[in-house]
């Protein structure tokens, strides 16, 4: 009923001011792949890095083997246009290496994207604007890994400004989803704010 609208026009104004990091993905209820939406949002972020200015490339490349070294070849595997950032001397086959069980992966894996935030908001002078759609659909480790994220954006990463921007049909989205229960726990326990926007039909 309009949301869809909504974000093109979000992302239409951000992308012509020029002054922060639009990144998007869109959950699929037909997808079975765990962080899905958010790893394909920060390849398109790696892919953008790749194509700009070799020096911020070259800086971001820098920050993230100084700060994340081999550990980085697990995000490699599911943001492929990160090996591009990373450069030929780059090392993926230390992710065949990884004995662990598919729970400790999932959670590692989650964790690295945690860093991953950190690391590259801290190459740009920009604000980084996460827009995820169709937010009825999230994963349960995507929840947790935006959880982790916008917690980091009250402390760690304050001061380089992370936004998360969701979209979602609310007829989907009961209270006891777990999407909502992680902003409403984000909102009074952790101090992060969070503001909700109910469309009505904007076809007029």
């Amino acid at each position: 009923i309009g949301k869809s609208k909504l974000s093109r026009e979000f992302a239409r104004s951000v992308n012509e001011d020029g002054g922060s990091i639009y990144l998007s993905g869109r959950f699929d209820k037909l997808e079975s792949q765990p962080l899905h939406a958010i790893s394909s949002a920060f390849d398109k972020y790696c892919a953008w890095v790749t194509a700009g200015d070799q020096s911020t490339a070259e800086k971001v490349s820098t920050a993230l083997k100084e700060n994340m070294g081999d550990e980085m070849a697990c995000l490699v595997t599911v943001m492929p246009n990160l090996a591009n950032i990373l450069g030929d001397d780059f090392n993926s086959d230390q992710s065949n290496k990884n004995d662990d069980t598919a729970v400790d992966a999932q959670k590692g894996l989650r964790y690295l994207f945690c860093q991953f935030v950190d690391v590259i908001s801290r190459c740009h002078e920009e604000p980084l604007i996460l827009f995820l759609d169709d937010c009825q659909w999230i994963d349960n480790a995507s929840v947790a890994v935006l959880n982790q994220i916008l917690m980091m954006s009250g402390s760690a990463i304050k001061d380089h400004r992370f936004f998360f921007f969701g979209a979602c049909r609310d007829d989907e989205m009961s209270e006891s989803h777990p999407l909502n229960i992680m902003l409403t726990t984000m909102n009074s326990l952790c101090g992060t704010e969070t503001t909700k926007i109910q469309l009505t039909s904007m076809s007029k």
